[in-house]
């Protein structure tokens, strides 16, 4: 079994879809961004797997409200692909407008520290 490596940020749901599975059936296709780094992934979740217990709950809040989870494994790095056999943890839910709000702050405080110190 390969040795994933754990990525060191929570993320936030930033688009949930049910699309078409390439080997048939529906699966839930999650994208998702990096709080610190604003990198995204993606990972493509299905009912039919046996980890589908890991994420169950999650596609089904994901579609109402905002979401941070953490623990999560990167799969393939080029493509920015997440493990769904990721014991994912919820980190965070609530109302979109309030994590944009957070987001927002945040990503604008991080950028007025780097500037600060060069970086």
């Amino acid at each position: 079994m390969a040795k994933y490596r754990k990525l060191e940020e929570p993320v936030f749901v930033n688009r949930i879809n049910l699309i078409n599975s390439r080997h048939g059936g529906e699966v839930w296709e999650l994208d998702v961004m990096g709080i610190k780094t604003q990198t995204k992934f993606k990972t493509y979740c299905d009912p039919q797997n046996a980890n589908w217990n890991h994420w169950e709950h999650i596609v089904e809040c994901a579609q109402r409200k905002a979401m941070v989870i953490s623990n999560l494994k990167i799969k393939d790095e080029l493509k920015g692909i997440i493990n769904a056999d990721s014991e994912c943890r919820i980190e965070w839910v609530g109302p979109r407008e309030e994590l944009a709000t957070e987001l927002e702050e945040y990503w604008r405080n991080q950028s007025k520290f780097n500037q600060l110190f060069g970086e």
